[in-house]
């Protein structure tokens, strides 16, 4: 966990296979692989390809039309820097 605090998500971009792209205020690109959280009975309904595109940024959390939101701390924390 980093010891500074958390830059906000401003954008999200979903890419194939259930990655998602994510952009930050101090300018980092990361990639956070949503697949492992379809498993999960809260997302189940996002194995649906089109429901899972809607995600958009609600002040700095994801979210989509169907309710699901997501931990922003988990998603920085374990997603991969973009190089």
């Amino acid at each position: 966990m980093p010891s500074f605090p958390y830059p906000n998500l401003v954008n999200v971009t979903v890419l194939s296979n259930y990655l998602l792209e994510l952009e930050y205020d101090n300018n980092e690109k990361k990639v956070y692989d949503f697949k492992p959280n379809l498993s999960h009975s809260f997302f189940k309904e996002l194995e649906n390809a089109a429901l899972f595109k809607n995600v958009f940024v609600n002040n700095g959390e994801l979210e989509w039309r169907t309710g699901q939101d997501f931990c922003p701390h988990t998603l920085y924390d374990k997603s991969v820097l973009q190089v």
